[in-house]
């Protein structure tokens, strides 16, 4: 029976109004379905993420010049000059002169639209990540060298089986959560469009209605998204090709209005 409304929901919209008819045990594995789509949508695209952020702090690691954090300072050698690494990813300054202010990095971010902004200052280690900031003294990095960063740009965006577990782990959580926001807003659009189509469906069975509906929507959007593409009103379109669809379906049952003689 769940098959029938599957294939409803992602081949034969104009019945949806069958879907009233679902039972609690089919709205929950429809809803998982649903969420599942969206999962590996938003997983594709945080291992996109995380595979641009292992490649960017690579690049950073190769070109870093040695250096230890002794004495609360960043000691390299005497004729080492600040130098700033830019990729898609970073931001990367690197100032054992005191040349450069954490104000400069934070500019330059703003300007350059770039997600994480890095510097190993003369006497402080500072990060800022998507306009949050995090200044670290050096007292607690005490014995820090070259090689331990290098380690840790290299090891960032690393996709493990624990790491990828995690991700999807986390994508289900949020994309369920995505879901059931839209499911209730479509819903409460769908109760509208039987009042005026003068139906007298309970909520509960417009809920049936407006999960279903979002099939084909859902589906197209996530597919565009997980090859990397941005979908702008993602929202917006999916709610609206979801109303088109209850609207032609409720329309085909709707009572016919007599014509006057």
């Amino acid at each position: 029976m769940m098959k029938e409304y599957l294939k409803i929901g992602f081949m034969n919209p104009q019945k949806l109004t069958d879907a009233r008819k679902m039972t609690r045990k089919q709205i929950l594995g429809f809803f998982a379905v649903l969420a599942l789509i969206l999962t590996f949508s938003m997983t594709s695209m945080l291992i996109n993420v995380l595979s641009t952020l292992q490649e960017d702090g690579t690049e950073i690691a190769e070109q870093i010049p040695e250096f230890t954090i002794t004495d609360n300072r960043l000691v390299t050698d005497d004729d080492q000059e600040s130098y700033v690494h830019q990729t898609n990813s970073f931001l990367f300054f690197f100032d054992p002169n005191g040349s450069i202010e954490t104000s400069e990095i934070d500019a330059n971010l703003n300007r350059l639209n770039v997600p994480i902004g890095i510097g190993l200052m003369q006497d402080e280690f500072y990060l800022n990540v998507t306009g949050r900031s995090l200044p670290v003294t050096y007292d607690q990095l005490d014995g820090f060298t070259h090689t331990t960063f290098i380690n840790l740009m290299s090891q960032i965006g690393n996709l493990s089986p624990l790491v990828l577990l995690f991700i999807f782990a986390v994508a289900y959580l949020a994309s369920s959560l995505s879901l059931l926001y839209e499911w209730l807003i479509l819903s409460l659009f769908t109760n509208i469009l039987v009042t005026l189509f003068r139906l007298k469906f309970t909520f509960r069975k417009n809920a049936r209605m407006a999960l279903v509906s979002l099939s084909i929507p859902t589906l197209s959007i996530s597919l565009i998204e997980a090859f990397g593409y941005f979908v702008p009103f993602a929202f917006e379109l999916k709610v609206g090709f979801a109303l088109y669809f209850l609207f032609t379906s409720l329309k085909a049952i709707a009572p016919k209005k007599k014509k006057e003689e």
